[in-house]
C-alpha cells in the first residue's frame, strides 16, 4: 500500500519546519534567513508539508515523532518553528520549477522513528540565492500570515504517550 500521488493547487498551502540555530551570519539577521531554504547535497526539492492532510498540531507530532538520521534520537519538536506559504508564492517565483505531492510511505506499521507522511510534498529547484532572498523576504514581509505561531509545550503528554506506544513501554517510564 501507499498513498495516491496528487496535484497540489495553487489555492493550498504548505508548511516548512525550521530549526533557528541554522542562523549564518550576523545575529540580527531575517528569520528564516536564506539558509533555510538551501538544498542539501543529493536533495531535489525542498521538503514541505501540505495543508490539505497537516495542520500545525499534527507537523509538531511528526517532528517529534521523526528519528535523527544521524544518532537516532527523536527530533525535539520543541526546537522547530513553522511557517506556512501558499502554493501560488512558490509558482510565481520564476526559477522554481514545481510543487509536487511525494508522500512518504515507509510500511504499515512504519518502522520506529520512520513515520508515514501523506502531507510530504517538495518544491523542486535547484539551489539559486536569488530564490532564498525571496522566500525569506516573503516571510519578513508577510511573517503575521507566515509564521505558525504554537504552542509546542500544550502536545508535550501526547508526544510522550505517542513514543511509548511506539516503544512498547509504560507511559511514565519515558
Amino acid at each position: 500500500m501507499s498513498y495516491l500521488v496528487e496535484n497540489i493547487s495553487d489555492k493550498c498551502c504548505v508548511y516548512r519546519q525550521v530549526l533557528p540555530f541554522q542562523r549564518k551570519g550576523p545575529k540580527k539577521r531575517r528569520f528564516p534567513n536564506e539558509a533555510h531554504f538551501e538544498l542539501r547535497k543529493g536533495e531535489l526539492g525542498l521538503s514541505v508539508n501540505w495543508d490539505k492532510y497537516m495542520n500545525i498540531e499534527s507537523n509538531y507530532i511528526l517532528i517529534a515523532l521523526t528519528q535523527n538520521q544521524s544518532n537516532g534520537k527523536f527530533q525535539e519538536h520543541t526546537a522547530y518553528k513553522i511557517f506556512k506559504y501558499p502554493v501560488s508564492l512558490f509558482r510565481s517565483i520564476e526559477k522554481i520549477d514545481e510543487v509536487v505531492h511525494k508522500p512518504i510511505f515507509n510500511g504499515n506499521p512504519s518502522p520506529v522513528g520512520k513515520p508515514n507522511n501523506r502531507s510530504h510534498a517538495e518544491v523542486i529547484y535547484e539551489n539559486d540565492m536569488e530564490i532564498f532572498v525571496k522566500l525569506s523576504d516573503y516571510c519578513l514581509e508577510n511573517y503575521d500570515n507566515a509564521y505558525c505561531e504554537f504552542d509546542v509545550n500544550s502536545i508535550n503528554d501526547k508526544v510522550k504517550e505517542l513514543k511509548a506506544l511506539l516503544n512498547n513501554t509504560p507511559y511514565h517510564s519515558l
